[in-house]
């Protein structure tokens, strides 16, 4: 067994140890009772849970989900060449969105299908941080006011985008899809 596991295996022992003292000594020096038991309780398996509830609600408000809908197809070719690749894309999301946001990547407009003519639609799910997309997001609506682009691209959009041209690279090279990027924003947009 690798040193790491048996030094963290002790670890962890000498927290439940130091838990259980401090438990212990809560009831010893006559504080409220439910402290001790609240001690206690982080020492079941309710109390595994809840600390486990803690850490993902961070989670949740520091990286919410980003649904992005797209074409069935599309979400399947991206899910397959990434996991080929063994890419991120959760990191490739957060890239797309610094790139966009250091002006070295500008997204391409989405092309609606014809009307009757649409393939079936699904999400990718994506964690982005919410500060990051929110920046995106700005720089998008400021990009439009300023007539720059002609149109304000969502963090979802410049994400989308991204894949798109990762995915003709099948997620090996992203200095590839930065270089792109810096040529389409070359390329004066309509």
């Amino acid at each position: 067994m690798p040193i790491n596991r048996v030094s963290q295996r002790q670890e962890d022992q000498q927290r439940v140890e130091n838990l259980q003292r401090a438990a212990a000594h809560l009831r010893e020096t006559g504080a409220p009772p439910e402290l001790a038991e609240t001690v206690d309780f982080v020492l079941t398996d309710e109390g595994r849970k809840f600390i486990g509830r803690l850490s993902w609600k961070r989670s949740d408000q520091e990286k919410p989900n980003l649904p992005m809908y797209m074409p069935e197809t599309l979400r399947a070719d991206i899910k397959a060449a990434a996991a080929v690749a063994g890419a991120n894309l959760e990191a490739e999301a957060q890239m797309a969105l610094e790139e966009f946001l250091a002006g070295r990547f500008t997204p391409g407009q989405t092309v609606r299908e014809p009307r009757g003519e649409a393939s079936k639609k699904v999400n990718l799910n994506v964690r982005v941080n919410a500060d990051l997309r929110r920046r995106a997001e700005n720089l998008g609506n400021d990009l439009l006011a300023q007539d720059e682009m002609t149109w304000a691209p969502k963090a979802s959009h410049v994400i989308v985008s991204w894949f798109m041209d990762r995915l003709e690279e099948k997620f090996v090279n992203p200095q590839r899809a930065i270089k792109r990027g810096q040529q389409a924003q070359q390329t004066p947009q309509k």
